[in-house]
């Protein structure tokens, strides 16, 4: 009997179906692993839905990159929500890249006390030339990578780490896919200081609005400030007593409320008891005539 020939229609829900058995297969895998204390305590922690998909993300990872998964799982770390590798792990796939002949070696510079400085180098291995990267104390201090302590407790170390990172991103970068070392995340997130959080009392603070720089002499403090509709009208309350000044602007006020704010910011001021119950008097005249003594 001869077979039918398969369609494009045909062979559609057969690719599809792969496609989902694919995505099945991958999240059983990562469930397996979210509930293995092999893999670390960042990828599990949270609710099992999040450690799911924190492996299934790494799974994936793994198969663009090549490798064995457990191993992507146990070298890749997380810094303020960026994955960063370990750097000994960039450095082993680039001496197992084939891009270098050899491996990448150091060599470490102490002449200057106060600026160690460290050399990575190795062979390209298609044309036998040395490429190398330094580093050094002040670079690291230019960049802000010595706000992490570990420059101060094991500078060669870290400076062989960057070095490495360096020489790898510039001649190998397809080894690790553009994804940084966990020291390079770091060190940028430790010399990136993150603005200060807004509290509770910065943002009660009142806005300070910018305003016109005006010719002649401006108020001190301690003086009364006026804010009317008319400027000839506030010229005019500045050239009479504080007391003139004051029932201006209690005049001036829209509402009830503003009368008793003006008033008891300006009574204070008044240059005697009498002007300052005059003031009140006059206050309580303004309230009664306009809203029937409401307060």
């Amino acid at each position: 009997m001869a077979s039918l020939p398969v369609t494009a229609s045909d062979a559609t829900p057969l690719a599809a179906q792969t496609e989902e058995g694919r995505f099945a297969l991958r999240q059983r895998q990562a469930r397996m692993f979210a509930m293995s204390p092999l893999i670390p305590e960042h990828l599990r922690k949270g609710p099992p839905e999040v450690a799911m998909s924190n492996c299934y993300i790494a799974l994936t990872l793994a198969e663009a990159m090549g490798e064995v998964p457990l191993i992507v799982m146990q070298n890749i770390h997380v810094v303020n929500g960026k994955a960063g590798f370990a750097s000994q792990y960039m450095i082993a796939r680039a001496n197992s890249s084939g891009v270098f002949k050899g491996r990448i070696d150091w060599r470490i510079d102490r002449s200057n006390p106060q600026n160690l400085s460290v050399t990575a180098f190795a062979f390209l291995k298609e044309t036998g030339d040395e490429v190398s990267v330094t580093c050094d104390m002040a670079m690291a201090a230019a960049e802000g990578w010595t706000k992490n302590p570990k420059y101060k407790s094991m500078p060669e170390v870290m400076l062989r780490y960057r070095s490495a990172a360096f020489l790898v991103r510039f001649y190998a970068p397809d080894v690790m896919l553009g994804y940084q070392t966990v020291e390079e995340v770091s060190d940028v997130a430790i010399a990136v200081e993150p603005a200060a959080p807004l509290s509770a009392a910065m943002l009660a603070a009142p806005v300070e609005e910018e305003t016109e720089q005006v010719d002649g002499p401006q108020p001190v403090a301690g003086e009364l400030s006026f804010e009317g509709p008319d400027q000839a009208q506030q010229g005019e309350a500045n050239n009479g007593s504080a007391f003139d000044a004051a029932v201006a602007e209690i005049d001036r006020c829209p509402t009830a409320d503003a009368i008793d704010s003006a008033l008891a910011r300006l009574r204070p001021m008044m240059e005697t008891d009498e002007d300052a119950d005059d003031l009140f008097s006059h206050a309580e005249t303004v309230k009664a005539q306009r809203w029937g003594g409401a307060a």
